[in-house]
């Protein structure tokens, strides 16, 4: 298995077209092309339904009501999808060159084994991680903090799906927080994908193999201060005036 066979879901909102629409372009360009949509979903709430002309997102496309609790939504997706494994992204998790695919797939071969339930493309500074052998991939050790994270993963999806039923009324950043726990709780193994990448921001360091931006937005406004070249060469290519969101 590579990961371009793997079913792609990312999360997003009506609200955030304008991201969207950056995440639309940079992606199949910095992974494999078109094909990336053949197994790509984009989890958006059912407004879109009405505006698809408008907005013109590809891809395939999985509705959830805004009333619903985020795991909620990845849960009713996660149940309508066969794939045993999956990769979960969100919309504002921008990749911004290209990805190397040849250790991604490498990592992807820990998880097909079962040695681990989810690899995630970035390292927080704060954590401990064990080297794994010939391998490109660190294990999270289990006493260090953000165990558990919303950032672009590949994940067991049995493993994410356990993890959701333990938090179902809560929001993006509560499950992120009360997660730690159940990750420990439940004996999950992690691990990263990152490199040695150089620091960014106050909590991670950019990932060698997956060049993403941590986030594009915060609280609604965009994090130009900590990544002020990327977004400034995507606003120009993609025609968005950063004032209408204001940044940060």
């Amino acid at each position: 298995m590579q990961v371009q066979d793997l079913s792609w879901i990312t999360h997003t909102h009506t609200d955030y077209y304008d991201v969207c629409k950056i995440y639309d372009g940079e992606m199949p360009s910095n992974l494999w092309g078109d094909q990336f949509w053949e197994n790509h979903y984009y989890l958006i709430n059912s407004e879109y339904k009405s505006k698809n002309e408008e907005l013109k997102l590809s891809g395939k496309f999985f509705y959830y009501e805004d009333y619903l609790f985020y795991p909620l939504r990845l849960l009713n997706i996660l149940s309508n999808i066969n794939s045993e494994i999956i990769v979960l992204d969100h919309e504002d998790m921008i990749l911004y060159d290209k990805a190397n695919l040849d250790e991604i797939n490498k990592a992807l071969n820990l998880i097909e084994k079962k040695d681990l339930d989810s690899i995630r493309f970035i390292k927080n500074i704060n954590a401990k991680y064990n080297k794994i052998e010939n391998s490109q991939v660190e294990i999270i050790d289990k006493k260090s903090e953000w165990i558990f994270s919303i950032q672009p993963s590949i994940w067991r999806r049995d493993s994410l799906i356990s993890v959701l039923k333990r938090n179902l009324n809560v929001n993006i950043w509560q499950l992120e927080y009360k997660s730690q726990k159940v990750v420990r709780k439940l004996g999950l193994n992690i691990g990263v994908l990152a490199g040695d990448g150089k620091k960014r921001g106050k909590f991670h360091c950019d990932s060698e193999f997956y060049p993403f931006i941590a986030t594009a937005l915060f609280k609604g406004k965009w994090t130009i201060s900590e990544y002020p070249i990327e977004l400034k060469k995507l606003f120009a290519k993609y025609k968005i005036d950063p004032l209408i969101r204001g940044g940060l």
